[in-house]
């Protein structure tokens, strides 16, 4: 079903069936979606599987005057398969609980700000045959590696439009496209015989931006920084963190703690005496959450309630801001604000939750290499399976990659090595 004419009238019949089913309606909501994606699997270092698909399918939200919810979906886009989800989904509602916490769903906006590059037809007309070829330079150049033993990983694409209707006038749709490379490499020394992993992954909105020979490389050159690892004594030092280390200790923890959904339920470390409009790290450290980058992976012209997207400071200079927290309608509603625009879909058979856009950290003055100088003792970290305690911001783990620094100079990977930070 791609016929937009059918798409339109399909939401006008399930809006009008909803309201007829029943007098306490106070919100409905439909969403379309449809996507063609092709993904090709990697492991020991050959294409495993390859496929080819087309998905979709619409799901309805009711929202009756005392905030109960009732949620249904379906695949088949005909009158009839509408009909049935709108009856599923009111039977849903009518035996829900009461939600005094719902307020509204979104209204009609008039504008949106405009995004541009997050769609490009090189991967909507994207072939299988193309797309193997990203993943043989995979294979290629693992294989002319002589610590490579083997790798897993793959090529993943997507195109896909999305319609939102609800009774609160909103109407909107969007289409996008989306592809992936990513590599995960094991090597051997072969006189140590020490093993070890690398990995790395690249997500564009256009194809031409998609380097696999960057991302093999990276993974590669990971790997080999981590070949036969060293124990070290107890040490108190500096940790220098590399942009997934970044990632894993700092950005993913605070993008849940500003979850208002979080927040609210007092799960965040963030919530303890609530932090909003205190200084909570040092003054370098600034972190926006901007929707609106053209061609970024995280952007969108409205969010997965059709709330427009935004650029928003979370935490400014250390200070964790008032207006910090990231909202969908039913948390906004909740505080008595306005919607961030981070109502976020898994797909058309889910409800919506909270979810970040493009969550940037502000880059320093300070260069990499300058940092490292710096150091007479202390660990690089570049990848740790852990994550910091979401309750109280304390982290314990084992570092699964780094090296200890000495000197200013990077020196030995590190074996079995643990790790505690209290923030």
């Amino acid at each position: 079903m791609s016929n937009e004419f059918d798409v339109y009238k399909l939401a006008e019949f399930g809006l009008k069936l909803a309201e007829a089913y029943n007098n306490n309606l106070k919100d409905a909501e439909i969403y379309f979606e449809f996507s063609k994606y092709i993904n090709i699997e990697i492991e020991e270092n050959s294409v495993k599987n390859s496929e080819l698909g087309n998905e979709g399918g619409a799901s309805i939200r009711l929202i009756d005057s005392k905030g109960s919810l009732g949620f249904a979906s379906t695949n088949r886009l005909e009158k009839k398969n509408i009909e049935r989800m709108v009856s599923i989904g009111t039977k849903m509602m009518k035996s829900g609980t009461e939600d005094p916490d719902f307020k509204s769903l979104p209204h009609f906006f008039a504008n949106y700000a405009k995004v541009r590059n997050l769609y490009d037809k090189n991967i909507d007309n994207l072939t299988i045959e193309d797309s193997i070829a990203y993943v043989e330079d995979l294979i290629t150049i693992c294989n002319e590696d002589e610590l490579a033993i083997s790798q897993s990983g793959g090529f993943l694409s997507s195109s896909s439009k999305n319609y939102i209707f609800n009774t609160n006038d909103l109407n909107v749709n969007s289409k996008e496209t989306i592809c992936s490379i990513s590599s995960n490499v094991i090597l051997k020394d072969k006189i140590s015989k020490d093993t070890t992993f690398g990995f790395d992954y690249q997500s564009e909105r256009t194809l031409k931006k998609i380097n696999a020979e960057n991302v093999i490389n990276k993974a590669l050159n990971d790997g080999k920084r981590n070949l036969n690892r060293k124990k070290i004594k107890n040490i108190k030092c500096p940790l220098i963190l590399t942009p997934n280390g970044t990632i894993s200790l700092i950005l993913k923890p605070i993008a849940q703690a500003i979850n208002a959904e979080t927040f609210q339920y007092n799960r965040s470390f963030l919530a303890s005496q609530d932090k909003r409009g205190k200084v909570i790290a040092n003054q370098n450290l600034t972190i926006q959450d901007n929707g609106l980058i053209d061609g970024a992976v995280g952007s969108a012209i409205f969010d997965g309630e059709g709330v427009p997207c935004k650029n928003k400071t979370i935490i400014d200079k250390g200070k964790f801001l008032k207006k910090g927290l990231l909202h969908n309608s039913y948390t906004a509603g909740k505080e008595g604000v306005e919607s961030t625009g981070n109502a976020s879909r898994f797909s058309y058979n889910s409800v919506p939750s909270i979810g970040i856009t493009n969550f940037i950290l502000k880059s320093g003055n300070v260069l990499y290499d300058e940092l490292i100088s710096d150091i007479k003792e202390g660990i690089l970290l570049n990848y740790t399976g852990d994550r910091p305690n979401l309750s109280t911001g304390d982290f314990s783990g084992l570092i699964l990659q780094g090296n200890l620094i000495i000197n200013g100079e990077i020196k030995d990977p590190l074996d079995e090595t643990l790790i505690g930070i209290t923030y």
